[in-house]
């Protein structure tokens, strides 16, 4: 009986493969999941990520700040840096998601606040034309967006369910209306936890629905990423990829993002030693882009303050313990925080006690996760914080001396607003 049963198994995978392999055949001239990453100097330098459905020997982007109808006509070109077969499993096969390849190719010696644009190619397949806009350098004004948790639930773990991305399409959709809205936004910094993990099987569909943020006109908006405890399978880094950044750190998944001459951004990663050569690393680099920046932000997964999660879980003891007593005693702007699937802004905290020289932290995860009831009754939201179940999506406009902070609900309704005064002296 179990010779046949495994029979069985063996003849329906071969005539799945046959009809994946049909599938692949009408998409094989398709380069797909155009995406782009910011890493250290945002102002100077980019990476063009994407997928193609067949291996090729050739991959190259072409780039200008002029829009051309022809790859032939555009001023620069570079060869991909880094290209591999992305790991695929039979159960990523049977989902849907078909056999795929990665590339990631990086852009040197961008000009600062220009518009780019660019086209991938595969062999001789190249993908339409997009375009991107640098980090204004010498800017003392920045509008960027921050969420994180966009996967789909664990009652939703099947992806090739329509019903599964609903939410997050909708959330998409919203970042791309409000990119078109608001051209002065410069990128989307993503607090992690993407897809259910990141298998193929996820992943794929969530670089499908991601080319949803792509506006109309073909803006691509640039991803500042960080890593979460769903981002752990080998799918992470190989699609991914922070390339030249300090070279200690990029498997780490811990930087700091000159986002203009007077804003930083340092990402750290809570899914590594928080102890070990991050904090040292940290300890370093907190007081000069502090000393640099008249506004600092730091963005992480794991919260030092949920809003869902029980307070004395030990890898959120350990973000209060090694990290916040530096973020304190460099004074940081503001805490951007996920994981726990809520709404969330803390009062101003300082040395565990409500104080108004003190950071507030928010977050918590809205990007098309089912939510959570969140505490608001802990002591960190009441008097002038908030906890809610609401998705959600940040919008931060900095200028020289104040930010102004909302969030903003799936149907694009304002939820929070509140100001802050940069601790820069």
């Amino acid at each position: 009986m179990k010779n046949i049963v495994f029979l069985f198994l063996l003849i329906l995978l071969a005539c799945h493969s046959k009809k994946q392999e049909k599938i692949n055949g009408e998409l094989t001239q398709k380069v797909i999941h155009p995406r782009i990453y910011w890493t250290e100097n945002p102002a100077s330098h980019a990476i063009v990520s994407w997928t193609s459905l067949e291996e090729g020997a050739e991959h190259k982007v072409y780039y200008d700040t002029i829009s051309h109808n022809d790859i032939k006509h555009y001023s620069l070109f570079t060869e991909s840096a880094s290209n591999g077969k992305i790991t695929v499993r039979k159960e990523d096969l049977l989902s849907g998601a078909p056999s795929a390849y990665y590339h990631h190719t990086e852009l040197e010696g961008l000009q600062s606040g220009k518009k780019y644009f660019f086209r991938f190619c595969s062999d001789n397949t190249c993908s339409p034309e997009y375009f991107f806009i640098t980090a204004e350098r010498n800017s003392q004004n920045l509008s960027v967006l921050y969420g994180g948790d966009s996967r789909v639930g664990e009652e939703d773990e099947e992806d090739n369910n329509p019903a599964a991305h609903a939410t997050r399409k909708k959330m998409n959709k919203l970042i791309a209306k409000m990119l078109v809205q608001r051209p002065e936004i410069k990128a989307l910094i993503h607090g992690a936890d993407y897809a259910m993990d990141a298998t193929w099987k996820h992943l794929y569909f969530w670089f499908n629905d991601h080319e949803l943020t792509i506006t109309p006109e073909g803006r691509v908006l640039p991803l500042i990423i960080s890593r979460g405890n769903h981002d752990h399978e080998i799918g992470f880094t190989e699609n991914f990829r922070l390339g030249k950044i300090t070279e200690q750190n990029s498997d780490g998944y811990y930087y700091t993002t000159r986002l203009t001459d007077s804003i930083a951004l340092i990402t750290l990663n809570t899914e590594t030693s928080m102890a070990g050569y991050q904090y040292k690393w940290l300890k370093k680099e907190l007081p000069k882009a502090r000393a640099a920046n008249k506004w600092l932000l730091v963005q992480y997964h794991k919260p030092a303050y949920p809003a869902v999660k029980d307070f004395d879980r030990e890898d959120f003891v350990r973000v209060r313990k090694y990290w916040v007593p530096l973020f304190e005693e460099n004074r940081v702007d503001i805490a951007l925080e996920s994981d726990g699937h809520a709404l969330k802004k803390t009062v101003p905290i300082l040395k565990n006690k409500p104080d108004p020289k003190g950071i507030i932290y928010i977050g918590e995860g809205g990007l098309g996760v089912p939510q959570r009831n969140p505490h608001p009754e802990r002591w960190y939201f009441t008097n002038g914080g908030h906890a809610s179940s609401d998705h959600h999506v940040w919008l931060l406009d900095i200028a020289a001396d104040s930010m102004k902070v909302k969030a903003f609900g799936a149907n694009g309704e304002q939820i929070l607003d509140f100001p802050l005064k940069s601790k820069y002296h």
